[in-house]
Formats: structure tokens, C-alpha cells, sequence
């Protein structure tokens, strides 16, 4: 019998290449951007960030957000704090819109696995 797998045999139980463990991307000078468990079969990650200067200024720790739904909640995050005087909802703005112009750049999380702005390692 013929065998029809065209697989490649260095594949091993629980590992994927289309599962990203943590991508991080140097969004702008100050912000960096970090998802975990990107899938980019399904498009969705696990939980995001984004870092200014060190420290998280804007997060999800929603399971299995898809990119879209990534998006949407920028942009309300965005229409909620743009108003607002605070020193927190500020940095938390501009968090955001460092992140809006990363993912409107960006058709699926497939697409910023290959940013050239990725952190590895």
C-alpha cells in the first residue's frame, strides 16, 4: 500500500509551525507590541500587550481573540480615552494608537509574523 502522507516526519506531537509562542514587534521607538499564542490558522491569539518604555500600559487577556476583534477593541479603547485628562487613560491612548497603526498595516496575525520589526529571541 502506498502511503499518501506528504507531511514532513520532523513533526512532533503538541508542536505546530502555524502556532507563534510570543510575538513581539518594535512598534515605534518607545512601544513595543507582544501576543501570545498566535495562531495563524485561525487567526487569534491568546492574550496582548503593549510595553511603553518598559512597562504595560494596554492589555487583553481574553483566550482566542480573533484579529478583528483585536481591532475593534483598539478602537474603542481609543474612543473611550480620548477625551479623558488622566495621566493613565493618556498613556493608555497612545498605546493604543501605536497599536491601531501597527494592525491596520496588517491584514492577520500571519501577515505580522513576518513584520520586519519582530523581536526573536
Amino acid at each position: 500500500m502506498q502511503n499518501l502522507n506528504t507531511r514532513p516526519a520532523t513533526r512532533k506531537v503538541g508542536q505546530s509551525t502555524e502556532i507563534v509562542k510570543l510575538l513581539r514587534i518594535q512598534a515605534s521607538d518607545t512601544h513595543v507590541v507582544e501576543f501570545d499564542n498566535v495562531d495563524t490558522r485561525f487567526n487569534d491569539c491568546n492574550n496582548w500587550q503593549v510595553m511603553a518604555g518598559g512597562k504595560r500600559v494596554l492589555f487583553s487577556n481574553r483566550m482566542y481573540e480573533r484579529f478583528s476583534d483585536v481591532k475593534s477593541g483598539i478602537v474603542a479603547t481609543i474612543n473611550v480615552c480620548e477625551n479623558s485628562g488622566s495621566v493613565t487613560d493618556k498613556a493608555m491612548l497612545e498605546g493604543a494608537k501605536v497599536m491601531m497603526q501597527l494592525l491596520d498595516g496588517y491584514p492577520s496575525f500571519g501577515a505580522l509574523a513576518a513584520h520586519p520589526k519582530r523581536i526573536t529571541g
